[in-house]
């Protein structure tokens, strides 16, 4: 999930196959943990921790935390993200909630509402002088 890349939702890494598949009529209550990737389409209250990567579809909704080495949010995600790698926030996705991750990008359209922690562990935003909690909303941007 690099900069620039080509791909569309749902692509995961060439490592992280999609294992883990949850469906557009699904509703699940409660925590969800595996160590490959998981596409979720359907309703999650809970929290949902993979080892591998995380794809919340257009129709997904996650109510509780999402953890993963690469994320990519098409839907709506109502908690913290938490990733490893690379975050990606897509026209049509929308974080209420933290994000802590290696690097990130929202697409025009694609509505985060929190506070950010990007790079490492050593450069949380508390440690920073002067840092403030961004919100962005970007679904008016040109």
């Amino acid at each position: 999930m690099a900069w620039g890349s080509s791909k569309r939702e749902g692509a995961a890494t060439k490592s992280d196959a999609i294992e883990n598949v949850i469906g557009r009529s699904c509703v699940i209550r409660g925590d969800l943990a595996a160590e490959g990737a998981f596409r979720i389409d359907g309703t999650i209250d809970g929290s949902v921790e993979s080892q591998a990567s995380v794809v919340v579809g257009e129709s997904g909704i996650v109510r509780g935390g999402v953890r993963g080495t690469d994320v990519v949010i098409a839907g709506t995600v109502q908690g913290d993200v938490t990733c490893a790698g690379h975050l990606e926030i897509l026209a049509k996705g929308k974080v209420e909630g933290d994000i802590a991750a290696k690097s990130m990008r929202i697409e025009t359209g694609g509505v985060f509402c929190g506070t950010s922690r990007m790079g490492g562990h050593e450069s949380r935003s508390e440690n920073i002088p002067g840092a403030i909690p961004v919100s962005a909303d970007l679904s008016s941007a040109a």
